[in-house]
């Protein structure tokens, strides 16, 4: 049971915590042992207890802490409703007119700027997103962004992403990424907790190291071993050729057709070092693909 109200503690500490799991962690509350190896004394019990009081209690009612003494699974009423709160809100807040959208110039490297609330944003090349006034809502709208969190636990910094997928953070270093040739959605964590969401419930809480992707309702976690990619050195995992077109259309300027009828088939896995060249880049994909790559100024057909 333990391991269970430290992961709640460690949701309700980002703020994400749904009323049901507030309502579990009442319970806990009010089930605290007298005396006990939990606490080294019983003034620390009762400063924690007061802690609690402080920021649990107020937050909710009678009736949503009115649970039977079992019923510590997760129902998905309370996902589902919890969800259409948050989506509700940031369909709010990307319909307002002082919202901005930018873009990262194709070819022009990596685009680094400070959002409203001093958080720190770097975008790939090709990568378009809206911000809201405060900073603390973002919409990936296609490409990859790395963002630096300031902290501000009233405020949580939301980014919402293609399929109805959201992270959600308080401060924190993570990636975000969704290219519009890929159905894959990928949030990467660097440092801190983030949430991770769809339209109806939680998919997964990730740490510092660890990554989640999202695809045709397929959920897969693993550790995040992609280098720093802000620093230009980019590491390509199992992409499919139009994505791989894309990258070099956006990190280099270029406009890539692909005349292969089996294109579908192929996939890639290699790295863009910062100091590359396309014509480099281009050698390396025919000695691994055995594909030919007519370049004619900037254009580039595959064949």
């Amino acid at each position: 049971m333990q391991p269970f109200i430290d992961s709640l503690l460690e949701k309700h500490a980002l703020g994400i915590c749904t009323p049901e799991e507030i309502a579990i962690l009442e319970k806990w509350y009010a089930d605290f042992p007298e005396k006990g190896p939990l606490w080294r004394d019983d003034a620390e019990k009762q400063s924690m207890k007061e802690m609690m009081k402080a920021e649990i209690f107020g937050e909710i009612t009678q009736d949503e802490i009115a649970i039977k003494p079992k019923s510590y699974g997760i129902h998905r009423l309370w996902w589902a409703a919890a969800a259409a709160i948050i989506l509700g809100v940031a369909v709010f807040i990307y319909n307002r007119p002082e919202d901005k959208i930018i873009t990262a110039a194709a070819g022009k490297g990596i685009l680094k700027m400070q959002l409203p609330d001093h958080s720190e944003m770097w975008m790939e090349p090709g990568t378009t997103l809206r911000y809201s006034k405060d900073g603390r809502h973002v919409e990936l709208i296609d490409g990859m962004a790395f963002f630096s969190v300031q902290q501000d636990a009233k405020h949580p910094f939301i980014v919402n992403m293609p399929d109805g997928i959201q992270a959600k953070v308080l401060g924190t270093s993570f990636t975000v990424k969704k290219y519009k040739q890929s159905e894959e959605v990928q949030v990467m964590v660097s440092t801190g907790v983030v949430q991770v969401s769809d339209s109806t419930h939680v998919l997964g809480i990730l740490k510092a190291g660890q990554q989640l992707s999202y695809a045709g309702h397929t959920i897969k976690r693993t550790e995040n071993t992609t280098e720093d990619w802000t620093t230009g050195n980019l590491t390509i995992s199992n992409a499919s050729l139009q994505e791989v077109a894309r990258i070099l259309e956006t990190h280099y300027g270029i406009q890539v057709i692909i005349s292969k009828p089996d294109a579908a088939a192929y996939r890639f896995t290699f790295r863009i070092g910062d100091q590359l060249t396309v014509a480099e880049v281009l050698d390396i994909l025919k000695d691994i693909s055995g594909l030919e790559f007519t370049r004619e100024a900037n254009r580039v057909t595959v064949h």
